[in-house]
């Protein structure tokens, strides 16, 4: 009888103690019901891409990255999706979107005008990209060009366009040592089955500045620009207008031994539609407009280089050797970015008429501006 009563004591103080702990457990679940104790609030970015420029997505991943150990408390997510879902009913709006010149229209009805001073670091020809109606939509965060391709077989002996090196963020650019470019090769071209392949739209006046007229085949101007990538990496046409990217991506081929060698011409001025641009949605939270200072940055612009993308800072110069050399000195010169908001059938519209002299280039270009 005694021993039986010790073990009904027994088995209460137990039930007492589990029950006691199934109470504590959901207490120590939810430390905020403790006293001295707070959950740490977490701040999650969604960031869709709709359209970026080559080797743009692995720099943004490094950056976001390199933001989320600056700022432990904010977590991003990224996602590539087409312009469309932006408007897609019940679809859950990011806070961040980033785009490509004619990937959007009427920004004013998508995103918050963009304030602050970090704009006073950065290049006014790629700012009024990002502008509309006088108001700054879409923040600038890196940009590509065109450049013509030139396989080496209409040149035997011409050498692969070496490597860009770089200055990695000195405040002013040094001219590289060069020697003036060769001529377009037009004799020869004459006589490929496909002389030239380009992309319409701001392609067109790469064209038009390097002043290059071979024969043309039908399609010329009406392919995209991965499909003229694919035209010259599988040496259907002789010559292609090709992104700085591109051809970064291209050079890379060769090294590693695939492909074959090429040339590369730049033109003395820059006229592009491949500025990367970053907006914010009404309902983004203030730690959106820290990610895009941060991606504007000088330790994140320096790290444009490994992308062959360039920057959008006034006080910075990445290259020293190189295709991208040359065209970062050119830009130097005179760097025109065609308005994100502008339909790209006007933007082709005017480049096509211009390349075929129906109007000025100034009088392409203004309307697009």
């Amino acid at each position: 009888m005694k021993h039986r009563w010790k073990r009904t004591v027994m088995a209460l103080i137990c039930t007492g103690g589990i029950i006691g702990a199934a109470w504590l457990l959901p207490q120590l679940h939810d430390q905020s019901r403790l006293p001295g104790l707070k959950m740490k609030d977490r701040t999650l970015l969604r960031i869709w891409v709709i359209g970026s420029p080559g080797g743009g997505q692995a720099w943004l991943k490094g950056r976001l990255q390199q933001f989320e150990k600056q700022h432990p408390q904010v977590s991003t997510y990224l996602r590539t999706v087409p312009a469309e879902e932006l408007s897609a009913p019940e679809a859950v709006i990011p806070d961040v979107v980033l785009y490509l010149p004619g990937d959007l229209q009427d920004p004013a009805s998508r995103f918050l005008p963009l304030t602050g001073d970090v704009s006073s670091l950065l290049r006014e020809e790629l700012l009024r990209c990002g502008r509309w109606q006088n108001q700054q939509y879409g923040l600038p965060l890196c940009w590509s060009a065109w450049a013509l391709a030139i396989d080496s077989a209409l040149e035997p002996g011409t050498a692969l366009t070496p490597a860009p090196t770089t200055l990695l963020g000195r405040p002013a650019a040094t001219a590289a040592a060069s020697t003036p470019e060769p001529a377009y090769p037009l004799e020869a071209a004459r006589q490929a089955d496909c002389a030239l392949q380009s992309p319409g739209g701001a392609a067109l006046f790469t064209l038009m500045l390097l002043d290059v007229r071979p024969p043309l085949p039908d399609d010329f101007g009406t392919l995209s620009s991965a499909d003229v990538y694919a035209a010259f990496q599988r040496r259907q046409c002789a010559t292609a207008v090709l992104t700085t990217g591109q051809l970064a991506a291209f050079s890379g081929t060769v090294s590693g031994g695939s492909g074959f060698p090429f040339r590369v011409m730049t033109a003395d001025e820059v006229i592009t539609d491949q500025v990367w641009l970053a907006s914010i949605t009404p309902d983004a939270p203030a730690e959106a407009t820290l990610l895009l200072s941060h991606l504007v940055s000088a330790d994140a612009q320096k790290a444009l280089v490994s992308q062959s993308l360039h920057t959008v800072r006034r006080d910075l110069a990445l290259y020293a050797a190189g295709t991208s050399a040359r065209v970062e000195s050119a830009a130097r010169t005179s760097l025109s970015a065609v308005n994100a908001y502008i339909p790209a059938a006007e933007v082709h519209s005017a480049a096509w008429r211009c390349f075929q002299g129906q109007l000025t280039l100034a009088e392409a270009l203004l309307p697009l501006m």
